[in-house]
């Protein structure tokens, strides 16, 4: 369990210390503290699990110089600390700049105690407090559990009723959705369109085949929920086999793309794969749809029924896809696949991203995991596509696996480093008219669509550009290596590092 940081700010033992918010003030209201710790090491951070309260006189941090208060911030903001209190009564200074800075950037909310409170008083009043919550949140959970255990006994293992009990219990709505999204069994009061709550995965022959869901209100005690959720869902879970069983092949379906998801292979990748009829040595794409921000479970059903023959299942904030192609699939059969996903998700205001063809099942992580980089990079690229293909993207994908950052850097500032700055400077959008111009075959016509621009604007930006690159790119084998460099630009591929000497 834990409480709210500006609960325990705004009153109790803390509040004696006249505690003022310096640094990372954006964090605060949605920090948790999990626990209180005092400490004077500055080699802390290792030894912390996250969600603490880190009280501190300061004496040794506010010695270091500032690179090394900064560290100290970012070390314990790495490990998900709630926030630091660094004591400053008596010392007749605040906290210095520099370690404020580092606190905003971090994202680390910091605190100034300006009065003197015994560290020891503000830990035993808050952990209590965190301790009684434990312990009421288990009652709970145990009663809840009790009460459905004699509800099966004496009515049977019925989903619907005992997801009513557990609604009425714990005063959310509870809802039980199978793994293509279909609801099974709901009760409580609606949530509205955009409510979230905690949920935990229902598994039946040791394969998940639903999750439950609790719903509540904006005062809902999420780790609560959390604790009734560990308790009751093997309960649930049961009354769910006798009601709801999937058959086999539904099973073979859901674990298999669970499988791919997490980038398994082996011989139980070919086992899931025959049993979910789809033949080891079929060619196939993956593909990813970003689900809509209120979770709306009617989604899935939409996109089976758009897409009958694919696999789908729920990953979290994703829809992963599964489409098997036939033998020898070539480039119009990926472009058969890749408008019926675009028809899918058309005027829903959903995106997605459709992965390279995979040669057999083997493949599939691979055509998983780029399917997702493409998302990303497709994001930001500008392109209006709802579902971005990545064969468009390959520039950049093949730059995060292969390339380090210098190299990039290197290329780019070779061939775009002026034009670059002459974009930074004025604020427009130079590079991106040459991305649209090359992409669009070097044709104005179709670069100005695109763009929105009249035809002589569009030239004026073109000379303007050429100006900055060393003159028209065409007919002296530049436009490879620009559109190469462009692409790096304009893509947000996450290259890697050097390595350190």
């Amino acid at each position: 369990m834990s409480l709210p940081l500006i609960e325990i700010l705004a009153g109790g033992v803390l509040a004696t210390g006249a505690p003022v918010v310096v640094g990372g003030q954006s964090a605060v209201e949605g920090a948790r503290v999990r626990w209180v710790h005092s400490s004077e090491v500055l080699e802390i951070a290792p030894l912390l699990s996250g969600g603490e309260l880190l009280l501190t006189g300061g004496a040794a941090l506010l010695a270091l110089k500032p690179g090394a208060q900064a560290e100290y911030i970012w070390s314990l903001a790495s490990r998900r600390v709630a926030a630091l209190a660094v004591e400053t009564a008596g010392s007749g200074r605040h906290l210095p700049p520099e370690l404020v800075a580092a606190a905003d950037e971090a994202g680390l909310p910091l605190i100034e105690l300006r009065q003197v409170v015994p560290f020891v008083d503000v830990a035993e009043a808050v952990n209590r407090r965190i301790v009684s919550g434990q312990v009421h949140a288990l009652q709970v959970a145990d009663r809840l559990s009790q009460a459905l255990t004699e509800r099966i006994a004496s009515s049977g293992a019925v989903l619907g009723p005992l997801v009513g009990l557990i609604a009425e219990t714990l005063g959310v709505h509870a809802r039980v959705v199978d793994t293509r999204g279909a609801l099974l069994a709901a009760a409580g009061p609606d949530p509205g369109p955009h409510a979230h709550g905690p949920d935990t995965e229902l598994t039946v022959g040791g394969i998940g085949a639903a999750r439950l869901e609790l719903v509540g209100g904006p005062q809902a005690d999420g780790e609560l929920l959390e604790t009734a959720l560990a308790r009751v869902r093997s309960i649930v879970a049961l009354a769910l086999a006798q009601q709801h069983r999937p058959s086999l092949a539904r099973l073979a379906e859901d674990e298999l793309l669970r499988l791919i998801g997490a980038g398994g292979g082996g011989d139980r990748l070919i086992e899931l794969s025959q049993a979910a009829g789809v033949a080891p040595d079929q060619p196939l794409a993956m593909a990813v749809i970003r689900r809509p921000a209120d979770g709306s479970a009617d989604f899935e059903q939409r996109a089976r029924t758009a897409l009958p023959t694919a696999l789908l299942i729920v990953d979290g904030p994703w829809v992963d896809i599964l489409m098997a192609l036939p033998p020898r699939a070539g480039h119009a059969e990926r472009e058969r696949v890749l408008g019926m996903l675009r028809g899918s998700v058309e005027g829903k205001g959903l995106t997605g991203a459709l992965g390279p063809t995979a040669a057999t099942i083997r493949q599939a992580a691979f055509s998983l995991a780029e399917a997702r980089a493409t998302w990303r990079i497709g994001r930001s690229s500008k392109w209006t596509d709802a579902i971005y293909d990545a064969s468009d993207f390959l520039v950049e994908r093949m730059a995060e696996r292969s390339l380090s950052r210098s190299a990039v850097d290197a290329l780019v500032e070779e061939s775009l480093g002026e034009l670059i700055r002459l974009d930074q400077r004025t604020g427009g959008e130079l590079v991106r008219t040459l991305d649209v111009w090359i992409t669009a075959g070097c044709n104005a016509t179709d670069a100005a669509d695109i763009l929105f621009l009249e035809r002589q604007s569009l030239h004026k930006r073109l000379r303007r550009i050429f100006a900055a690159i060393g003159g028209d790119p065409r007919g002296r084998g530049k436009l490879g290596a620009l559109a190469f460099a462009v692409k790096l630009v304009r893509g947000n591929a996450q290259l890697r590092d050097d390595p350190r000497p």
